[in-house]
């Protein structure tokens, strides 16, 4: 009976530090994207991953596997005025829905309408993602993997160069040289 207790107690202790830190993931992920949405804080947005974490875009068929090689990716610092939001409140997305299991979390939305470069990429073939993040004990984001529902002319340039390239060829327009 002692031991059964025993193992009873434990059991319950491990599931009060799971949910212990499933709050706390919660709440980074929330805090991630929140920062995300706004899309104006460059450092503090770079701030949430660790510098040896790996990226990879499902969709796009790239993977990355450092920080530096994922801030040539997403570039949000050397845009300018090339990405401008519909109006200056606008988030960048919206979050439908967040799971968390562990050190995991799980997110579905979507992209809001956006001018790049002057043309506006807007919600008619859908803009959905779902965006998993796995954390780290410090609750630094150590992995993350990417579905989101880009528009025809990304698919077809991507499926383009895995053709052309293979499925691990770098896209032209990203440049991972160090000395930028």
């Amino acid at each position: 009976m002692a031991f059964l207790l025993t193992a009873i107690g434990c059991n319950q202790t491990k599931t009060h530090k799971e949910n212990d830190l499933e709050k706390a993931v919660r709440s980074k992920a929330q805090q991630y994207f929140e920062t995300y949405a706004e899309r104006t804080d460059w450092s503090k947005f770079c701030s949430y991953y660790r510098e040896d974490f790996l990226f990879k875009d499902i969709i796009l068929q790239l993977e990355l596997d450092s920080l530096w090689k994922f801030k040539r990716f997403y570039k949000w610092d050397e845009e300018g005025d090339r990405f401008q939001k519909m109006f200056p409140e606008q988030k960048t997305l919206d979050l439908n829905s967040l799971v968390v299991e562990g050190n995991i979390a799980v997110a579905k939305g979507n992209v809001n309408p956006f001018y790049y470069d002057g043309e506006l990429i807007d919600t008619e073939w859908g803009m959905e993602f779902t965006i998993w993040l796995r954390f780290d004990q410090d609750l630094k984001i150590i992995e993350q993997i990417d579905w989101i529902e880009y528009d025809p002319r990304v698919l077809e340039n991507t499926i383009q160069r895995c053709k052309e390239n293979g499925f691990e060829a770098i896209p032209e327009w990203l440049d991972l040289s160090r000395d930028k």
